[in-house]
């Protein structure tokens, strides 16, 4: 029988919604207390603080490299263009609001852009360096970035998601309703993210004014923070530019930022670096072998589109005018090894890591082509390099392959394990490697089994796949005690193929009225053909 709900009964509801959403909302003032508030070291302001010091220190640390050798790898062709770089970043972090570890890197990627990481783990790109004109340029760019990374912007970021996610979990209890990126998969999804989310507003204008009040303190005009966004803002209107995309996506320049920072300018005193003809100078042989990096650009392109000849030729041009960058060297090493020139390859791939030892592309690449040689000794050296350098699904497939190889198991499991936690191609065959060595050893690792009565009375068996992977030939064997209290054991083969993540169920052709307490165990499993 239905119920009309009485006025004062939607009045007491009403008000319990109500009670329940204060009780909601104090919850989270609580909790936003509870984490406390800290003055931030740029602006002075009181603001929530739920990442700890601590947290940024080691996230930076831990993402650095990963995001650099993501990137390209340093830049080392010149480096002069580096020792300079890191000098102009530490006069500048020198007089910063907050002492952090502070690291300068050029990033090997011709993309004009530049990124800090929290814990003052700061790189600028070779792309953007030449695009500036002057030292102060240069400062305003970094001095920028330290804003950043000081007054946690990257930090806030972050905590804002902890704050969302908190509130709908809070919610929810209350109603009950660059070219190697495809070599970064492992343990670099933190840093990506850190460097790609794009600002605020409020944080965009405070890495300006902040950035420029320490270009003054280390002795920079700030005028170069003004003449930076106007170049941006010029170039942001030449559709033909649309490398800086990167860049005006974690930056995006304005008119509206271009005057500001000109206020913000005829507030501090006039005067100091501009540096233009120190920085041309610095950047000399960066600025000449541009073409070099344009002529390998187009060459990566060919080499995509499978024109390995036009890619040669092009790698070589390249390498004729710039012939310290290994990532030349590289590229030709690739172009070898598609047409199975694997000695030439060889030589390619070491002249890189002769140019560049810090970079984990060559390294990878070079045992790669040992395995292939089978020069297992050699393979096994140059991949544990590269997994030094950026931890990647491919380097330890081949590890663990190498390793199953050799017949020490044990330790193509843990290789194979590490692989596994990429999504891509490399770690998902390292996951069936992985399962396939488990079954063998322990044929019922990944499979649960039941058995129970049919309303006829026979036992019934019920399989359960617990693993990501199909079973086939699965052969199950049921022990159990008979009437003449004998114990006797019977094969049992389950047909077809078991899916993963499935059941089902075998008869087993045994009464319960002459058998008891029957066992089951997994003689042997076999991997699909299609796993």
């Amino acid at each position: 029988m239905h119920r009309s709900t009485s006025p004062t009964t939607r009045s007491t509801t009403r008000t319990c919604v109500l009670r329940t959403k204060k009780k909601l909302i104090l919850c989270l003032f609580l909790w936003w207390v509870s984490v406390g508030c800290a003055t931030n070291p740029v602006t002075g302001k009181s603001e929530l603080s739920v990442i700890s010091e601590s947290w940024e220190l080691k996230t930076g640390k831990q993402q650095y490299q990963p995001m650099r050798q993501r990137q390209g790898g340093d830049y080392l062709a010149d480096p002069e263009v580096q020792n300079y770089v890191r000098e102009e970043g530490n006069k500048l972090a020198a007089v910063s609001d907050r002492e952090l570890p502070y690291e300068f890197h050029v990033v090997n990627d011709g993309t004009p852009n530049a990124w800090a990481l929290p814990g003052g783990k700061i790189a600028i790109h070779r792309g953007l360096l030449t695009e500036l004109k002057s030292e102060a340029e240069l400062a305003a760019v970094l001095g920028h970035e330290i804003v950043h990374a000081a007054a946690k912007h990257g930090a806030k970021n972050i905590q804002r998601g902890v704050l969302l996610q908190s509130t709908v979990a809070l919610a929810g209890v209350a109603t009950r309703d660059s070219d190697y990126a495809r070599y970064a998969e492992l343990g670099v999804g933190l840093g990506a993210a850190l460097i790609s989310t794009k600002y605020g507003r409020d944080a965009e204008r405070e890495s300006d004014l902040y950035g420029m009040n320490y270009m003054h303190r280390a002795g920079y005009d700030p005028m170069g923070a003004v003449e930076l966004q106007q170049t941006f803002v010029n170039l942001s209107k030449d559709r033909k530019r649309n490398k800086l995309t990167e860049l005006f996506a974690s930056h995006p320049p304005s008119e509206e930022r271009v005057e500001a920072n000109r206020r913000h300018a005829a507030t501090l005193p006039k005067g100091g670096i501009r540096g233009a003809a120190r920085y041309q100078q610095v950047m000399r042989r960066l600025t000449e072998t541009k073409p070099a990096y344009e002529a390998y650009d187009e060459a990566t392109k060919a080499f995509a589109d499978a024109d390995f000849s036009e890619a040669r030729r092009l790698a070589n041009k390249a390498l004729a005018i710039e012939p310290n960058e290994a990532r030349f060297h590289s590229l030709l090493g690739d172009i070898a090894n598609v047409d199975d020139r694997l000695p030439g390859a060889q030589r390619h791939y070491r002249n890189a890591i002769r140019l560049n030892d810090s970079f984990f592309y060559p390294h990878l690449q070079s045992g790669l082509v040992s395995r292939d040689l089978g020069e297992l000794a050699a393979a096994k050296l140059s991949l544990n390099r590269s997994v030094e350098l950026l931890p990647t699904a491919t380097a330890y497939k081949t590890l663990g392959d190498i390793a199953e190889t050799e017949g020490n198991l044990p330790a193509a499991k843990e290789y194979y394990a590490a692989a596994s936690k990429d999504p891509g191609t490399d770690g998902q065959a390292a996951l069936t490697s992985l399962i396939k060595l488990e079954v063998a050893a322990q044929p019922g690792a990944y499979i649960d089994t039941a058995i129970g009565l049919a309303n006829n009375g026979e036992w019934i068996i019920a399989v359960r796949n617990n693993a990501p992977r199909a079973f086939t030939a699965i052969e199950l064997e049921i022990a159990y005690r008979a009437t003449d209290g004998s114990i006797p054991r019977r094969q049992l083969s389950l047909p077809g193929t078991l899916a993963a993540q499935s059941t089902r169920q075998t008869r087993t052709g045994l009464d319960a009225n002459t058998t008891t307490n029957p066992q089951v165990r997994i003689r042997r499993v076999a991997l699909a053909a299609n796993a």
